[in-house]
């Protein structure tokens, strides 16, 4: 039996890249520890990728253009970082402030190798950045990221771990602290290379929760499929599953009309029935897919395989007593069986009646005569 259903959206342009809108981090503002808004973060994204390189950009609630005078005697430096992964190796783009205005130092971007420790992070500087920009009317820091800086940075690659922070040091402090960090734990969203420019990866992700389930006829197997968008592009799913054993039935269960975004998350449950007289410990095993499509485009996800055993064991049958077998004999007879049964019942009835009428009767035969009255007296 084939089930199919449909993850169906409508065909808009796919989204190329991410915005301030979708970004990959986010975080909440007003949040900084020192309460300035210069350091504090809203969100960070990856956007404008080509051939050669892509840009990473950080929202900030504003970005100052010179240092308040009352800090001054303090030599503030601010440095402005987005993390990410490529595999198993750490970096960071980063972007350090130091004393701004006329007496203050030039703005200096790199991008760092990251080491990550025991609520620690170890860097080191493995190029300074150019074609960056720090733009204090849009509060955005934008920085110009070579694809030279990487290994294996072919389309459909993942950069995972992502998140940003804020850090201030004083001259006399001996090390920086963390002013804001996004998202406040854990990580954001991937962000997927395309590899040339506008291109799209499409690249639909199926993982079961559980591939192993037990059933019964009158208790089906549930099983949740995660269904992760790892690709680039909007997209429209069409899941499917393989022939099963006859009396097996299996369903397909997720709400239509539905958009799946890049980095988007839904789960998608299958029901599998087994026969109402399926043997117990008999199971079969099923193949989930999906086909995708995003515009002119189309792939296939991979595939999921699950499996459904029955699991179950009738209830032992407790015997009626003799007596509670008497009576629903005598209750549920058949007709035959009515017919014989009151019958009898009335042949007992009559005889009992007759015998006691016969031991009646012999007995007020046995029983002497009254001696007849004795004559009157003559006058």
């Amino acid at each position: 039996m084939v089930g199919a259903l449909v993850l169906a959206a409508t065909l808009l342009v796919p989204v190329a890249t991410a915005t301030p809108a979708q970004p990959e981090i986010t975080d909440v503002s007003g949040d900084s520890i020192s309460r300035k808004d210069s350091r504090d973060l809203t969100g960070a994204y990856f956007h404008t990728e080509t051939n050669d390189s892509f840009m990473v950009s950080l929202n900030l609630t504003s970005l100052e253009s010179y240092t308040n005078p009352g800090d001054l005697p303090d030599v503030p430096t601010t440095e402005y970082e987005v993390y990410f992964s490529q595999g198993d190796d750490n970096f960071a783009v980063a972007c350090r402030v130091p004393v701004h205005g006329p007496l203050g130092f030039t703005i200096q971007f790199d991008i760092r190798s990251v080491s990550y420790g025991n609520n620690t992070t170890v860097e080191a500087s493995l190029s300074t950045l150019a074609g960056c920009t720090y733009s204090v009317s849009e509060h955005l820091i934008t920085y110009m990221v070579a694809k030279t800086h990487f290994t294996n940075l072919t389309a459909g690659t993942h950069l995972t771990k992502t998140w940003a922070a804020v850090y201030s040091k004083n001259f006399q402090d001996p090390e920086r602290h963390i002013e804001d960090r996004g998202p406040n734990n854990g990580f954001g969203k991937d962000y997927v290379i395309r590899g040339t420019a506008d291109s799209e990866i499409l690249d639909v992700k199926l993982n079961a929760d559980n591939a192993t389930q037990p059933c019964a006829p009158n208790a089906p197997a549930e099983f949740k499929i995660t269904v992760y968008n790892a690709g680039t592009s909007q997209v429209t799913v069409d899941f499917f599953n393989g022939t099963v054993e006859p009396g097996w039935t299996v369903e397909l269960g997720l709400e239509t009309n539905v958009t799946l975004l890049p980095n988007a998350t839904r789960t998608l449950t299958v029901t599998v029935t087994c026969p109402r007289n399926a043997a117990n410990r008999t199971s079969v095993t099923i193949s989930v897919y999906g086909k995708v499509r995003a515009g002119s485009q189309n792939t296939t996800t991979n595939i999921v395989y699950l499996t459904a055993t029955v699991n179950y064991i009738p209830p032992k049958v407790v015997e009626d007593s003799f007596w509670v077998k008497l009576v629903k004999w005598m209750t549920k007879p058949s007709y035959k069986e009515f017919y014989y049964i009151w019958g009898a019942i009335g042949l007992i009835i009559a005889l009992a009646a007759c015998g006691y009428a016969y031991t009646v009767i012999r007995r007020r035969r046995a029983e002497p005569l009254p001696p007849p009255p004795a004559p009157l007296p003559a006058k």
